[in-house]
């Protein structure tokens, strides 16, 4: 039997059962049509082998590791493109794994863990993403113009020893002439690893332990979608079932930290019971239960996951905050690109004036140690869009180009990224292009219907820029209720929306939780007591914002927001002409 060094890449269809039980022939046709007009032309460019086809998926054999993820990366990026053209529930997503190694060949065929692993990788790429073991990664560092994001030490089914695993960030090669030629491994960024373990069923019918298995599994795929947190896959936790060593279990798997929970049916009540657990030492971080009539189960599953997911993985949620505690006992010479990205965070959400360019300096110096942080760039972005709007800045318009700047920098690296398309839509609405605005914003919800933040900047965006305004106060009071950290500036958006909404009464309620020391919230205040009747007050709070913010105007915030949306529009400015601002 021939033994040689080879390397593999293996193809897999995301969801293809469900897709096949929706149309079974157009499903099959798509992947056929997929393969002879894509895969098999870029297979041939590259001096690839079509080994076979495996149902939905597909094993191609290189001699060259370069010659495999060029291939892989052109494949990924004509189908992004082909997709653009295809409705979301008719699309194919593959998943792309490649291994490096000795293969066994046998015919036209070949085997041997060199093959598992390329299958088990292929499994930790993202849909639309591709996944690499270090070996291959060491092979192409430097020789492609891609960047690489560790996903740790991945313990593999049937493999004795984990395996370093890398995402591949396709598009880093427009990004670096933006952003600097340093072509980086995001060695220097390190989000937490979590590991979801499989929850425990402790009622004695069996049947509820598909339900327990299925509450952990969407954690893990709703988890997943944070840039900011590595997540253990669903499949490499299986063999952690039962599990009691946490310390062992978080050494193994590289995490920094796991999420246990357990499943109880009481009579007519099921419980569930979530902790989030430190994995080196063991210490209980946070907990919570949560408790519903059974025939509700499936409505508690979803309030279970979008809670303890907005918990955690939010601005403010539970993790970041650890994050930014552990930054601030660093060095300021020793804090790395994620560090200086936490504490930029906390520092742009105060909204105050004294912190604005503070912020903007750990952003700025995050993507300088990391040119490829796709979220540093998009938060970047948004501290120069908040000094144009709220005239921190002199030059609103340097500040806007800025904006811009960075968003088409965070769009290139992370096309899927919902706030950075949310803020894209707020420029669409900048210049102008009202329909591309709302198309944004929609792309943002589809992207992340559950993530909290995203509702909460999306309320105040539906309002503003372009949208129905009971809709925006829904999407705002949404967040609130899915996000128990929430930061004031939740309530900054909420009161946004309340007012364009004419709910007046109720945005003066959230703006007395806003952030206090910046003109917008003031404005608003204004506005609201002149829309109430109450003008002496609003004219008081018009000159404290000329006292204190001399160079914040409305016609400014209108210009930058951007304010669009014609509700909006007339009742800002109608607000502001009775308080004096306008």
């Amino acid at each position: 039997m021939e033994r040689h060094l080879a390397a593999i890449l293996i193809a897999d269809v995301v969801g293809y059962g469900r897709l096949s039980r929706i149309d079974e022939e157009g499903t099959r046709a798509h992947f056929q049509t997929d393969l002879q007009e894509i895969f098999e032309p870029r297979i041939a460019a590259h001096h690839g082998r079509l080994v076979k086809t495996m149902g939905d998926g597909i094993l191609v054999e290189f001699r060259s590791m370069v010659d495999a993820l060029r291939c892989a990366v052109e494949i990924q990026q004509q189908k992004a493109q082909v997709n653009e053209l295809i409705p979301p529930e008719r699309r194919l997503d593959f998943r792309i794994g490649i291994n490096l190694g000795d293969i066994l060949v046998e015919g036209d065929d070949i085997h041997g863990d060199v093959v598992n692993i390329a299958e088990r990788l292929q499994g930790l790429a993202e849909p639309g993403g591709i996944a690499i073991s270090a070996p291959a990664c060491d092979q192409v560092r430097g020789k492609l113009p891609v960047g690489f994001a560790s996903l740790g030490n991945q313990k593999m089914k049937s493999i004795a020893e984990p395996v370093q695993v890398y995402r591949v960030l396709i598009g880093a090669e427009t990004a670096s002439k933006t952003a600097g030629p340093r072509l980086i491994a995001e060695d220097d960024r390190k989000p937490p690893v979590i590991a979801v373990l499989p929850f425990e069923n402790l009622s004695s019918d069996e049947g509820w332990t598909r339900l327990a298995d299925g509450l952990s599994a969407d954690m893990t795929g709703d988890l997943a979608r944070y840039p900011d947190l590595a997540v253990i896959s669903r499949q490499t936790m299986q063999s952690y079932r039962g599990s009691s060593d946490t310390r062992s279990v978080g050494r193994e798997l590289n995490a920094n930290y796991l999420l246990e929970g357990t499943l109880q049916a009481i009579g007519q009540h099921v419980r569930v019971a979530v902790q989030l657990v430190d994995a080196r030492t063991g210490a209980n971080v946070w907990s919570a239960r949560f408790e519903e009539l059974i025939d509700d189960f499936f409505v508690m599953q979803d309030k279970v996951t979008q809670s303890v997911i907005n918990a955690l993985a939010g601005t403010f949620g539970k993790l970041a905050t650890i994050g930014r505690e552990a930054a601030r006992r660093k060095m300021p010479s020793n804090l790395d690109a994620y560090d200086c990205y936490l504490l930029g965070v906390e520092l742009h959400d105060k909204f105050t004036t004294g912190t604005r360019a503070e912020a903007i300096r750990k952003l700025s110096r995050a993507v300088e140690l990391d040119p490829n942080f796709a979220r540093a760039w998009m938060m970047l972005g948004l501290a120069h869009a908040v000094e144009a709007c709220y005239a921190f800045s002199p030059d609103s318009a340097t500040s806007i180009k800025l904006w811009r700047e960075c968003m088409e920098t965070a769009v290139m690296l992370d096309p899927t990224d919902p706030m950075t398309r949310l803020f894209l839509g707020d420029l669409r609405g900048i210049d102008g292009d009202l329909s591309g605005a709302a198309e944004e914003h929609d792309r943002a919800l589809a992207l992340a219907p559950n993530n909290a933040d995203v509702l909460s900047m999306l309320g105040a965006s539906r309002a503003l820029v372009c949208g129905n305004p009971a809709e925006a106060c829904a999407l705002a009071e949404r967040a609130l209720r899915l996000n128990p950290q929430a930061p004031s500036w939740y309530y900054a958006q909420l009161a946004r929306a309340k007012f364009v909404a004419g709910r007046c009464e109720e945005c003066l309620s959230a703006l007395r939780q806003s952030p206090p020391d910046n003109p917008v919230t003031l404005m608003f205040r204004a506005l609201c007591h002149a829309s109430l009747g109450d003008v002496a007050q609003a004219q008081t709070i018009a000159k404290k914002i000329g006292v204190e913010f001399p160079t914040f105007t409305v016609e400014n915030f209108i210009r930058t927001y951007p304010v669009t949306n014609p509700p909006a529009l007339a009742a800002i400015k109608e607000g502001a002409r009775l308080a004096g601002l306008y």
